[in-house]
């Protein structure tokens, strides 16, 4: 390895690699220096010739070159001080920064020395705290063992700390058997020769850093293969169908509407509540229910012209541009849908949900609040939104011909509903304890699987209705 002379720092493990060019000017500046003591010698005898010569008397510009010869080597002593107090000045700040950033750098990390083979001939305390280990028994090993043995194909120290590599990270394992990641960096040692004769460097733990970006990429790539998951759904017709659950009038069991629920073929095989929730991690939510709420309004000519489809959507689905454009291709057949509302999470700003509600209102069509009583969402999505329709949860219907709080709960909802004008329909409806309760507290639509389970079209959903 050849190395640029330059000469080695008065203070141990401190490379000064500005030393030459100041000596070079301070001989620069001494011969300019010499040259004119050497011309205003000469002159002086010129002007003094006359005086000495042929006798004649000193006139004021003899009398100046005598002063001006004398004072030279006062100037250049002086000069010749200042440059050197200049230059040890300048290296005992340089060893008194690398000095400290030592110190520092020992609170956190370890600081050591090796010699030209990179045996560690000084250790410090940190690398306790680092690697579990006692500084004096590092001395003496290998420094690439130390930082490297978990990765033997590891970069090349030497080589990195020669080439004044600001940073090179490696595999370790600590004393405690867990594998640390470092972050290290080295400057060469030179003799007076300018050789290199040993590094000095500085290793820290980056573990926490390393990890978390491996984290960060892990987290990407899950992503990236749920964007490739739901946008394969996306493209192929046949990975999501359609099935209607009916809604069902309590007091006659006949179906007057139908909730159009998305069953996924594609594999892996996941409940639909998955493969939404994963789209909407990849970012493609509003893309995978505006692909679902397509399929079922293709499906609404199947149903008769009394009966109502019932589409789910999140709020910012709902405010998505595209949504709309969909139920503008209806017409008139958008008075026989009704949009939920799905979402759990809060809104914080319902302005342009109101918004777009008013104008699915305008043009025939009706909001629903799904999932009412699971959480406070709903509760705001009720008071903000005021819907038409308000879909009581399973959580509340589910028992509460056994259970008096649910009883009391079923008909509060019930009366705050009808204070609004606004119709309630109960989801999950099991038993017929359940529907006994519901009509009591006034409740006239339902749907469960004790009503109707889901089916592939309206003659189905007829046939299984109960």
């Amino acid at each position: 390895m050849s190395e640029p002379d330059r000469p080695v720092s008065p203070h141990p493990g401190i490379d000064v690699p500005g030393d030459a060019p100041t000596h070079r000017l301070i001989a620069a500046v001494i011969a300019v220096l010499g040259v004119s003591m050497l011309l205003t010698l000469v002159l002086s005898v010129w002007e003094w010739e006359d005086v000495l010569v042929d006798g004649e008397a000193a006139e004021i510009d003899e009398w100046l070159s005598v002063v001006a010869v004398c004072s030279l080597p006062m100037i250049t002593a002086v000069l010749v001080r200042l440059l050197a107090l200049h230059r040890r000045m300048r290296t005992t700040a340089r060893a008194a920064v690398q000095a400290f950033e030592s110190t520092v750098r020992t609170v956190t990390g370890w600081v050591w020395r090796t010699d030209g083979d990179l045996r560690v001939t000084y250790a410090s305390d940190g690398v306790t705290t680092l690697l579990g280990l006692e500084a004096h028994r590092v001395v003496g090993g290998s420094l690439d063992a130390v930082l490297s043995d978990q990765d033997p194909a590891g970069p090349d120290v030497r080589a990195l700390a020669a080439s004044g590599t600001t940073d090179w990270h490696t595999s370790t394992r600590h004393a405690d058997g867990t594998v640390r990641h470092l972050r290290s960096n080295a400057t060469p040692l030179r003799d007076g020769r300018g050789r290199v004769v040993g590094y000095h460097g500085f290793s820290t733990d980056v573990t926490t850093e390393v990890e978390a970006t491996a984290g960060q990429r892990r987290e990407q790539q899950r992503r990236d293969a749920l964007r490739a998951g739901i946008a394969a759904v996306l493209h192929d017709e046949g990975a999501l169908r359609i099935v209607l659950q009916p809604i069902v009038d309590l007091h006659t069991r006949q179906p007057v509407g139908a909730e159009a629920l998305s069953r996924f073929a594609a594999e892996p095989y996941r409940p639909p509540n998955v493969w939404f929730d994963e789209a909407w991690a990849a970012g493609l939510g509003p893309d995978l229910e505006l692909h679902a709420v397509a399929k079922a309004l293709a499906r609404l000519p199947e149903l008769p012209t009394h009966a109502y489809l019932s589409v789910n959507v999140a709020p910012d689905t709902l405010v998505d541009p595209r949504f709309l454009d969909l139920l503008d291709g209806l017409g008139a057949d958008l008075a026989r849908v009704v949009v939920e509302v799905t979402e759990h999470a809060v809104v914080s700003d319902y302005g342009a949900l109101t918004e777009v509600a008013d104008r699915i209102r305008l043009r025939g069509g009706r909001l629903a609040v799904d999932d009412a009583g699971a959480g406070y969402a709903t509760m705001q999505h009720i008071l903000q939104l005021r819907p038409d329709i308000i879909k009581l949860d399973r959580s509340i219907v589910g028992n509460a011909d056994e259970d008096p709080a649910r009883r009391a709960l079923t008909a509060a909802m019930a009366a705050f509903a009808s204070s609004l004008g606004t119709t309630v329909v109960a989801e999950g409806v099991e038993t017929a304890g359940e529907i006994d309760v519901l009509i009591e507290a006034g409740v006239r639509l339902g749907q469960g699987f004790l009503l109707g389970r889901p089916a592939p079209g309206w003659p189905a959903v007829l046939e299984h209705s109960h």
